[in-house]
């Protein structure tokens, strides 16, 4: 990892989590303890009267001392000061060259003008290679001519705003023209990052056109939501009366993309968005049915969705990636509203062809966890304030743990990173934060989110009796078979099946159904677990019936399986049944993420122990 991009893990790692151990940061980063040291050193040096990285009982935590320029630093500014050691920077310069040169750059070349050997060249190349795919890029070489970049303009631009431009500074845009967009942005309560990627698209924008390099193509799916707004209007006036060019509607549309991947002030949603955004959600919502069987308020759950899917869509389709506030942790506490959302955007990729990032799949998760669990008492007490960096998804799941353990007796209400700044927070009884807080008195309490599902600090041990509680399977009937990893996938599966006909607790279509679902679906996730599962009209149960491969793992053209899960779920679902069956689904996909509960299940022998099992490990 070069030590720039270390620098940022490091930062970014500290605003979310306020303070982290040595041994965190270890696993975080996956470099030693030494590494860690010497780069917080390093990053101390160049923070001076900035900020500054304190270590006290294994902990470290981060001091914010000048919060202005605190947020210069983490909108790239570090980047600038780096040199030629870094190999970031060296790849940032190759791609610069081979962009704005648009021709067969010779290897030899580029190593003179960096100073480096030839074979460390040769490596940042392979490095740069393994970056551009993921524009739909290509850098390729021709013998005697060199490496040449080839890629659509839309593509190569982006690859240049997020890999090249924070590295080299870019002082040509007129202090007018840098002026009004800081107008834009304090009318639109735009935060500094996406202000900072505002003024850096127009400089490459800029650069483009004079280069001759015209833009001539936009995703179909992408909405320019700020289009219309009386600022934008004025700032394309003054940059075609300031450079003396013509900018077309393509080239407007790609100027605007930064404040169209995120809530501000200027967003204005027309009817024909709606509409595109409601079939996109109706196709992720049918993909999620051919996979698991869920019933979900789906009217409700697209209103709160509905604007997290409108800069969704465009994240996705500039390659923009979100800040990830719960490091996996998400995956981990809600495993079946992550699986909604796993398999609901495998649809969306498919639908705009672009790969989404983690981060994306587990903020799309909060809205079906929310969707599933929404809490309804709306009784008011106490006034809280939560001051949140990512959005209206993350405020409301962190509302929800609050209320979870202070219950629901208050009143809660959330300010964007921005939005708190132009209000007095000294009035609320408390403040929960995701971000480091200025002009907030010392007698206020401000809880810094450092790790929301943390139990030792955010629930009490009623809250833990209450879980457990919570978690006993009443309605469900349970059976086990052991596998033969020497038979197919599909002649285990019929085994368990065909055991289930014959104690007449399923219809006698159940088989059927099950196996039309795999042709449609495979139902084998990356952890070896199978989890097939259709309508049953014989039983008005729930029934789970658990498979295991006791001696190996079943290898199938779909991945490995070391159990298969077979749910029968009733056609008629009562309220007390939706929740079992949630619970359920909660349950079963926590196998998927602990291979030692995986490991546990395999060494069991019968339904007894299987029984035994489950009230030792999540009844007890």
């Amino acid at each position: 990892m070069a030590v720039v991009n270390r620098w940022y893990q490091i930062l970014q790692l500290l605003v979310t989590r306020k303070q982290m151990t040595t041994t965190e940061l270890e696993q975080k980063l996956s470099i030693s303890r030494q590494t860690i040291r010497s780069s917080i050193k390093a990053l101390n040096e160049e923070l001076t009267d900035i900020a500054e990285i304190k270590q006290k009982d294994h902990m470290y935590q981060l001091n914010v001392k000048n919060f202005e320029r605190f947020e210069e630093v983490m909108v790239g500014d570090l980047k600038k000061t780096s040199d030629f050691n870094s190999a970031n920077k060296r790849i940032a310069f190759m791609l610069k060259r081979l962009i704005e040169s648009n021709d067969f750059i010779a290897m030899d070349e580029l190593s003179e003008e960096l100073g480096v050997s030839r074979g460390t060249t040769a490596n940042d190349t392979k490095e740069m290679k393994r970056l551009v795919r993921f524009f739909n890029v290509k850098v390729s070489g021709t013998p005697n001519r060199g490496m040449r970049i080839y890629g659509s303009e839309f593509d190569l631009r982006l690859l240049y705003i997020y890999h090249v431009q924070d590295y080299f500074a870019d002082d040509f845009l007129p202090s007018e023209i840098l002026q009004l967009v800081d107008q834009i942005a304090q009318v639109g309560q735009v935060s500094k990052m996406y202000t900072a990627l505002l003024k850096k698209t127009i400089a490459t924008v800029i650069k483009r056109i004079e280069g001759g390099y015209l833009l001539e193509t936009m995703p179909h799916d992408y909405i320019n939501y700020v289009r219309s707004y009386e600022g934008i209007e004025r700032l394309m006036y003054r940059l075609e009366l300031a450079f003396g060019i013509t900018l077309s509607e393509n080239e407007k549309s790609f100027i605007c993309f930064p404040l169209s991947l995120s809530s501000n002030q200027l967003k204005s949603i027309q009817d024909e968005n709606e509409k595109e955004l409601k079939v996109r959600f109706e196709q992720m919502m049918a993909h999620i049915h051919n996979a698991l069987v869920v019933d979900l308020d789906e009217k409700s759950l697209f209103v709160d969705m509905k604007y997290h899917l409108m800069y969704l869509f465009n994240r996705l389709l500039f390659h923009f990636e979100i800040q990830d506030l719960f490091y996996g942790e998400i995956e981990n506490q809600y495993p079946f509203a992550y699986e909604l959302a796993k398999v609901g955007m495998a649809r969306l990729e498919k639908e705009l062809n672009r790969k989404a990032p983690a981060v994306e799949v587990s903020y799309l998760a909060l809205y079906f966890e929310l969707a599933i669990r929404k809490q309804t008492d709306k009784a008011v007490q106490k006034e809280i304030a939560i001051v949140c960096s990512t959005g209206k998804g993350t405020a409301l799941i962190i509302q929800r743990q609050i209320e979870k353990v202070v219950g629901t007796e208050i009143k809660i209400t959330h300010f964007s990173e921005e939005e708190y700044k132009q209000q007095d927070l000294n009035q609320y009884f408390a403040v929960f934060s995701t971000i480091p807080l200025k002009n907030v008195k010392s007698s206020t309490p401000v809880v810094h989110i450092t790790n929301l599902f943390n139990t030792e600090w955010l629930r009490d041990e009623w809250e833990r009796v209450n879980e457990i509680r919570s978690r006993s399977f009443e309605n469900i009937t349970f059976r086990f078979t052991k596998l033969d990893f020497t038979k197919s996938y599909n002649e285990n599966l019929k085994e368990m099946v065909q055991k289930l006909t014959q104690e007449d607790i399923v219809d006698t279509q159940f088989e059927s159904r099950v196996f039309e679902r795999e042709e449609k679906h495979t139902t084998i996730y990356e952890a070896g677990v199978a989890f097939p599962h259709t309508i049953n009209k014989k039983s008005e149960q729930i029934i789970l019936s658990l498979g295991v491969f006791p001696q190996e793992t079943l290898k199938t053209s779909s991945g490995k399986v070391e159990l298969i899960i077979l749910l029968a779920i009733p056609e008629a679902l009562s309220e007390g049944d939706e929740s079992e069956l949630l619970k359920l689904y909660d349950f079963v996909f926590a196998f998927t993420t602990s291979k030692q509960l995986r490991k546990e299940l395999r060494q069991l022998e019968d339904l007894s122990e299987l029984k035994d099992w489950m009230n030792r490990r999540f009844l007890s």
